[in-house]
């Protein structure tokens, strides 16, 4: 079966769900919807991620449609069995295994049994083991006014070759105005809001949106010199006060590599009704039941290597954001009818005077972070503020 410009472009929502691609109606577009995609890969050292979805047309594109209720598990050459639990998280559904450690002298296949329906499996694969991460850093761009961060590593005996990066980051970003006091309309008071419950500091996290992989097999030694993984303008919030990315770094198969490639090669040309064909794209994944069922997706059997780097504004130097943040004093005449009309227009006290009644307000979005992020402060975060 052929893959149409259509199927490649579900496809590549469903693997990149954070990724942005122009929608358009394709040609002589028939029978690519509803086609099965696995993603995920073995982890031999540590939990195994496994999503289940459905390609869709393009009218239902803001619809994914993960699958529940399916069977998930690893399964060792010896026959051992380790199952996946589904875990459902607003509209997304995973499965994971419990925290593993297989005996990477064995071959391992992945394993779907959906309700009421087909098996699939993997091919039985070999566990790589990924050499560790040399370097996390990054680079200022002064003309571009951005930054890049980048990974480099090695492999002084020369047989990983082939690599695939993906990323978590977090970050930490604040208000532009700091707020002392709150304004509570049941009450019709200015109340003090004390440090710790304060809607100044926030954080926000994200994963990878991009195909990242290097190849050195054209290369004497086997190095990765400063692979770029993600870049930021200078008025990005990730990089205003202190920013963390744990990159997950896997030593993957020549025949990975060239169907991430196929995959990263093709998304450049998707977005227009001119675009050319995409080539055909296989995965290593089979309907055991429906040997002519099509099934997207490649799973690999890895032992993955992570490093988490932080970078702060300070060390980054070139964070410049400009906020249109006008202040109102408004009049005293009748505060509280006045301070009731100003949050119901959306805006927020930053500071009041309680002997003369005087406050000053700010626009929400220039006071509440939780408006961009959240208050849940990761467990590894190195600084103290709330």
């Amino acid at each position: 079966m052929k893959f149409t410009k259509s199927t490649f472009i579900f496809f590549l929502l469903l693997c990149l769900p954070l990724s942005c691609v122009t929608p358009f109606e394709p040609v002589g577009y028939e029978g690519s919807d509803n086609i099965l995609v696995i993603e995920g890969d073995i982890n031999s050292k540590g939990v195994t991620e496994v999503c289940l979805s459905r390609t869709q047309r393009l009218k239902d594109l803001n619809k994914t449609t993960y699958i529940k209720g399916a069977a998930v598990w690893i399964e060792s050459e010896k026959g051992v069995k380790f199952f996946a639990q589904q875990s459902i998280n607003g509209s997304v559904i995973v499965y994971r295994t419990q925290n593993l450690v297989l005996d990477k002298s064995q071959k391992y296949k992945l394993c779907v049994s959906l309700q009421g329906g087909n098996l699939y499996e993997s091919e039985l694969l070999s566990v790589l083991t990924s050499p560790p991460i040399k370097d996390i850093g990054f680079k200022r761009d002064t003309v571009k006014q951005s930054v890049t961060f980048h990974v480099s590593t090695e492999d002084p005996s020369n047989r990983t070759k082939y690599y695939r990066w993906t990323y978590t980051e977090d970050w930490e970003f604040s208000a532009h105005n700091f707020a002392s006091y709150t304004y509570n309309p049941k009450t019709g008071q200015i109340d003090e809001l004390p440090y710790e419950d304060n809607i100044f500091f926030c954080w926000n996290k994200g994963v990878s949106k991009s195909i990242l992989i290097a190849s050195t097999s054209h290369l004497s030694q086997d190095k990765v010199h400063e692979m770029p993984l993600v870049s930021m303008g200078k008025s990005d919030d990730r990089i205003s006060i202190l920013y963390s990315i744990e990159v997950s770094q896997r030593a993957i198969t020549r025949e990975a590599y060239l169907y991430w490639e196929n995959i990263r090669k093709n998304s450049d040309k998707v977005g227009g009704i001119f675009s050319p064909q995409p080539s055909e794209i296989y995965g290593n994944i089979r309907c055991v039941s429906d040997p002519s069922e099509v099934v997207l997706g490649f799973i690999s059997a890895v032992e993955i290597s992570t490093m988490r780097f932080f970078a702060s504004d300070a060390e980054m130097d070139i964070y410049s954001s400009y906020h249109d943040c006008e202040l109102i004093v408004p009049e005293k005449e009748d505060p509280p009818r006045t301070w009731l009309a100003l949050y119901q227009d959306g805006y927020l006290v930053i500071s009041n005077n309680p002997m003369d009644r005087e406050s000053i307000w700010s626009r929400d979005a220039c006071v509440d972070c939780r408006l961009r992020g959240t208050k849940n402060k990761p467990s590894f975060w190195p600084n103290d503020h709330k």
